[in-house]
């Protein structure tokens, strides 16, 4: 097995996860039930959050597949979200999120039911919202290309 790792290109500087915060796959059964997956990893200054959620399986498993997220079609035009990502700027202890999701993707390419791990790709563009601190200054456009996660470990949490 590989080491569990999250890494990424962030506006066009690679970065790498030096820390896995945690990583679920939440099943809630019953008539509105379904399942959720979602990664939370950071460096030191940054922290990804990506999720992806779907139907209820009767294996603790997401579906290999893509999800996406985009922001909103033309008039009247459905879009079938299934994922969403968020990105936090880590800053003396406190975390601040100044971009709003726009559009991204992930991709679960493997998960081992028995060793309970799970690998795949993302990417994803978030926007600049707002300034919440005067620190830094964060880019209007945030944007993750080549994003990997491999062998991560996920915990399964059943709800009631």
């Amino acid at each position: 097995a590989g080491i569990a790792s999250v890494t990424a290109t962030i506006n066009g500087v690679a970065w790498k996860a030096t820390k896995i915060n945690s990583v679920t796959l939440m099943k809630v059964p019953g008539e509105n039930g379904g399942q959720r997956f979602d990664i939370n990893a950071e460096d030191g200054s940054q922290r990804l959050f990506l999720t992806c959620g779907g139907e209820l399986t009767a294996d603790d498993a997401m579906p290999l597949k893509e999800y996406v997220f985009e922001d909103s079609g033309s008039e009247g035009e459905q879009i079938n979200i299934n994922a969403l990502f968020l990105n936090y700027y880590l800053i003396g202890g406190d975390s601040f999120a100044e971009h709003t999701p726009k559009s991204g993707k992930m991709t679960i390419t493997a998960m081992n039911l028995e060793k309970k791990t799970v690998s795949g790709t993302f990417s994803f563009t978030n926007e600049k919202g707002g300034i919440l601190q005067t620190k830094i200054v964060t880019p209007d456009v945030f944007e993750v290309t080549n994003g990997v996660f491999t062998d991560l470990p996920y915990t399964v949490i059943k709800g009631e």
